[in-house]
């Protein structure tokens, strides 16, 4: 039996210490996230990444609170740059939606940074995107998609010349020998789909999602439109894989095969595989800034794909969105952002004669 009061003491105190030192508590634990989105609050992006939020929350130890803070503007460069330069490191504040990988490749005005300059975190596909066309561009009817390279004359209706879906889905139009004029300065997804139903224009792109919809219940199933391809992307192990939620609407490079009798390739193949590498495989992303404490970036690279691969998630995902995102983890994301680095010469000289001959209308 202890006498000493003093020493009694000093053996009480460190008992109930030591519980508290034996464990160590999450290192979010009561801490705060800010996901910064540069999108309007409005945008379809931001309903994706609130989202995404919630189930980050759900999945991270110690019982953060994760908010999203819309910061639009500068085509995405505003939120990005405030990660880059201006976000603490101990991962209280990351970035989370699109990127610019054109932007990057092209060194367009205003892409003073590579991604590579980000701690990679993770990764979203969102889902694929879709061509489609009215069915009076051909005479008599659009019986098939491969029938498209008899339109006399196909009026896309387009965003910027550079956007990544503008690119790569008139890059599909020419690799199937279609010929076209690109309508450019839509605003948005909306607008060019609104111009193709209106019969403003006659051929336009959409992501999966959106056209499943919002074209397919009053535009495809009343026989004016019907889908000409999808754009693949990548599986985990670097493969081409067909659009999972569009089974009836032919690949792109299927359709090529069926119309031609062998694989596609040649140049504009070579920059359609690298824009579905750069830009279409992981259209969304989760970066952290450059430095960032390495605990922190592994706890929510952890929880990403934890939170994302639950069937609560994907249960609530296909009530809110229609579709399911696909995590991408954040050593594939990685690799993702660092491909834009070993584009050919060649390869992107082609694309930016592609994007000038879009320009021209």
């Amino acid at each position: 039996m202890l006498r000493n009061p003093s020493i009694r003491l000093l053996v009480l105190l460190l008992l109930a210490v030591a519980p508290l030192q034996a464990a160590d508590s999450p290192y979010f634990e009561g801490k705060t996230i800010t996901v910064i989105m540069g999108l309007d609050a409005s945008a379809g992006g931001t309903t994706v990444g609130r989202l995404l939020a919630r189930h980050l929350e759900r999945a991270l130890e110690g019982d953060p609170t994760v908010i999203v803070k819309n910061m639009p503007g500068a085509s995405l460069m505003k939120a990005q740059l405030y990660v880059l330069l201006k976000a603490p490191k101990d991962g209280t504040t990351i970035y989370y939606g699109p990127r610019s990988s054109l932007g990057e490749l092209l060194e367009l005005p205003g892409h003073t940074f590579k991604y590579t300059q980000f701690e990679a975190l993770g990764g979203v596909q969102i889902d694929g995107l879709v061509v489609y066309a009215r069915n009076d561009t051909v005479s008599g009817g659009l019986q098939d998609p491969a029938n498209i390279v008899n339109a006399d004359r196909l009026l896309f209706s387009g965003m910027a010349p550079d956007h990544g879906r503008m690119v790569i889905s008139t890059l599909g139009l020419q690799l199937i020998g279609a010929k076209y004029d690109f309508i450019s300065g839509y605003p948005s997804s909306g607008a060019t789909r609104a111009a193709i139903m209106s019969g403003e224009t006659n051929v336009t792109v959409d992501a999966s999602h959106a056209y499943l919809n919002q074209v397919v219940p009053g535009f495809i199933e009343s026989g004016d439109g019907q889908a000409l391809f999808s754009v693949p992307h990548l599986d985990a192990d670097g493969n081409l894989a067909a659009n999972p939620l569009l089974p009836d609407v032919p690949s792109l490079p299927a359709l090529y095969e069926e119309m031609n009798g062998e694989p596609p390739s040649g140049p504009v193949w070579d920059a359609i595989t690298t824009l579905i590498e750069i830009d279409q495989t992981m259209q969304h992303v989760f970066l952290g800034p450059p430095g960032m404490n390495m605990d922190a970036a592994s706890e929510i690279s952890a929880a990403l794909l934890a939170g994302f691969t639950t069937d609560e998630f994907k249960a609530e995902a296909s009530k809110l969105l229609s579709f399911v995102p696909g995590p991408v983890d954040n050593a594939r994301a990685g690799r993702i952002l660092s491909s834009t680095a070993d584009v050919s010469p060649e390869v992107l000289e082609f694309i930016k004669a592609h994007i000038a001959s879009n320009s021209q209308y």
